[in-house]
């Protein structure tokens, strides 16, 4: 435990940074997507909630909820997958290029520092070493 709290505060890009695992951000996006609902009921009923149910009736007041809660949670969705996926297809990208022998295109950006930016941050060193071995093999020959 009090190695993982060592390793939270690094040195980053920009100074001093908080390094947050992909577990907790997962965990808080589902716990938002949870407090949606809540959160659409307590507005209907922080308003006048008589004259929302009177104007539109019950069942088309629970729709209209029901289809704002689903398009927050496709919304939040599509943006929280597409932070995953998008840095692990740029390091696929790299490494195909790396595995073809494309030294020169084989360039990381390291955008977060959760466990996607280490794994960017170690492809990097990988390179890097790679690099070097090439032009001592390059050199001997």
């Amino acid at each position: 435990m009090v190695e993982w709290a060592q390793n939270q505060f690094e040195p980053g890009p920009q100074g001093l940074s908080l390094q947050i695992p992909m577990f907790y951000k997962l965990m808080a996006s589902m716990l938002f997507v949870a407090i949606i609902p809540v959160g659409l009921l307590g507005l209907v009923f922080a308003g006048d909630a008589g004259s929302v149910v009177a104007v539109l009736g019950l069942q088309n007041s629970i729709l209209l909820m029901t289809l704002a809660t689903l398009g927050l949670v496709v919304m939040w969705s599509f943006f929280l997958a597409k932070s995953i996926t998008g840095p692990l297809e740029q390091l696929a990208q790299v490494a195909m290029s790396v595995s073809r022998g494309d030294l020169d295109a084989a360039e990381v950006t390291v955008n977060s520092n959760d466990e996607i930016g280490e794994l960017a941050v170690a492809f990097r060193k990988l390179v890097n070493a790679y690099r070097v071995l090439d032009t001592l093999a390059k050199e001997d020959a």
